[in-house]
């Protein structure tokens, strides 16, 4: 339990975090403070200037940056007196004097903290008298993803800290002096991280743009929707950006205690997955059928065949309903594929088992055994083979889906669930088509055992179109439409809450911000591994976007 002190902010007594700086103490209580060069989870650097306060100390009244000043018992901190203002109007005076005006053009713009900064604390009458400066450097390279406009930046360096302390590859740095300093590459060199794309979300400009959004939409068109990156098992918090049910980027949410703000460039440009080779037809065969049909043709088919006949499969990268449904309604011939991990590891975020609910998996007591499915299908004995949303055949060096293809004339019937028209899809009887996760509610566990959920972002192209658990419940019970007992994945998570102590208190739309700390063995190490980040957050901090 961190220990509270009383200051007095503008006249007003509050209660703040013993050794917060003044900047935390101020968003804590929603006191308007302009900053630039500061982030909570970045080293100070008090290069701005625009936090510029006043406070009283022995030696008289003292003007001083927010950001470099932490709080002590009784501190009187003025942000609006006579000399603050004027000190932080200056200091934004000069960091506009050589910018230029690329608002109309700029990808920045909406969220740009110049702007912000300067409708609510400049507005201060024109002074220039000698011509302005241009720095040159428009729309130059610096990399796979990132787009360097060195006329916009203002010399924050918050891209250099970033690049320096947390990533810990030195790629950018400052060069030439007075008002001719600019932000620069090294000679020869581009910024090459796997994390490279979080420099543009904590420019405050427009220096630093991503490719992949440039000039593609207008922030203040988009709709945000709060879900979590399905890239890895990290499971890191972010934010769908969507518009006409399209989505542009995803953006990282801050979760202190998972992925802080950042996110890798593997997860955040994935979204465009969303969008291709998507299945929106039950197929029969490979020929178009109706969801009707379907339901009705699979219903019969399962009729006939024993419950020990019917293999259900399913992998890592499913929710935790699906699962559910799996355990409930499919009986105990479901068995959970972990494929091998292969993807590309660190002590950051990233983690190398590229499937975001294997916990899950391990949760709801799935079986991950596949020794005794594999002999049962070698001599014949399964009648129908369900897959959910895992496209086994696309598993090169995995033993099950080895014996899967060497034996598959052996399973007279063979169902795919699945988004995505891709290798599976060919090789089996009637293909269902389901949500995305971005299309669904759902909930995931990470690798260190935290339940998070992920809200609907978008609305399926056909209205018939369901989640993956509730297209296996009303494949498992034969129910019709009308008869269903579920209409969102959401009512599946608020009735397999009731079974586990640790849920019970939530319903979905009551599952804290941050995520439930399950308690439960983790697969992984926590994030940031022996690498200290955590320079200014305070327990009483609001998220950063509520600042």
């Amino acid at each position: 339990m961190q220990k509270m002190i009383t200051v007095n902010i503008n006249n007003q007594e509050y209660e703040v975090q013993e050794d917060c700086n003044i900047v935390e103490a101020c968003d804590a209580h929603n006191i308007p403070l302009q900053r630039f060069c500061y982030h909570r989870y970045l080293p100070v650097d008090g290069s701005c200037r625009t936090c510029m306060v006043e406070i009283e100390t022995p030696q008289g009244m003292m003007v001083t940056t927010a950001c470099t000043t932490k709080v002590k018992p009784g501190m009187a901190i003025y942000t609006n007196s006579e000399k603050a203002v004027a000190a932080q109007k200056s200091a934004l005076e000069f960091l506009l004097l050589d910018h230029p005006l690329d608002c109309p053009i700029c990808d920045k713009a909406g969220e740009c903290l110049l702007q912000d900064n300067y409708f609510d604390f400049g507005r201060y009458d024109f002074r220039r008298t000698v011509a302005r400066y241009f720095k040159g450097g428009k729309a130059l390279n610096a990399g796979e993803h990132i787009v360097l406009d060195q006329e916009r930046c203002i010399l924050c360096r918050r891209c250099i800290r970033f690049f320096d302390e947390i990533v810990r590859t030195p790629e950018l740095g400052i060069i030439s002096r007075g008002h001719e300093s600019s932000i620069s590459l090294f000679p020869e060199k581009f910024i090459r991280n796997p994390y490279s794309g979080n420099s543009a979300d904590i420019c405050p400009v427009g220096a630093l743009t991503l490719k992949e959004f440039r000039f593609k939409q207008r922030v203040w068109f988009l709709k945000k929707t709060k879900s979590i990156c399905t890239q890895c098992a990290r499971g890191c918090s972010i934010y769908i950006e969507h518009n006409k049910n399209t989505v542009w980027r995803f953006m990282p949410r801050e979760n202190p205690a998972l992925n802080r703000v950042w996110m890798c460039d593997r997860g955040r440009f994935s979204f465009n997955k969303l969008h291709e080779k998507r299945i929106f037809t039950p197929l029969k065969h490979q020929e178009e059928i109706s969801f009707n049909q379907l339901y009705d043709d699979i219903a019969e088919l399962l009729k006939t065949r024993r419950s020990g006949e019917i293999a259900w499969v399913v992998g890592p990268f499913s929710s935790n309903e699906t699962y559910y449904a799996l355990k409930t309604y499919c009986g105990d011939n479901a068995v959970c594929l972990m494929p091998p991990a292969s993807g590309e590891r660190d002590d950051l975020l990233m983690l190398a088992e590229e499937y975001p609910n294997a916990q899950g998996a391990t949760f709801f007591g799935l079986q991950t055994e596949t020794a005794p499915l594999i002999d049962k299908i070698q001599k014949g004995r399964i009648a129908a083979l369900i897959i959910v949303e895992m496209d086994l055949f696309n598993l090169r060096n995995d033993s099950f889906a080895q014996c899967l293809m060497e034996n598959i004339h052996k399973i007279p019937l063979k169902i795919y669930l699945t988004a995505y028209r891709d290798e599976t899809v060919a090789r089996v009887d009637y293909v269902v088509p389901v949500r995305t996760y971005a299309e669904t509610n759902g909930t995931f566990i990470n690798a260190t055992s935290l339940l998070q959920k992920a809200c609907q972002a978008l609305v399926p192209e056909h209205p018939d179109i369901d989640a993956a658990c509730i297209a296996l419940y009303t494949i498992a019970t034969g129910a019709r439409k009308h008869q269903r007992r579920y209409s969102d994945a959401s009512e599946m998570y608020d009735k397999l809450r009731s079974h586990y102590d640790e849920l019970r208190s939530f319903q979905f739309n009551q599952i804290p911000e941050y995520g439930i700390a399950l308690n439960m063995p983790k697969r992984a190490d926590e994030p940031f591994k022996g690498i200290h980040v955590d320079f200014n957050v305070c327990s009483t901090a609001k998220p950063l976007e509520e600042s």
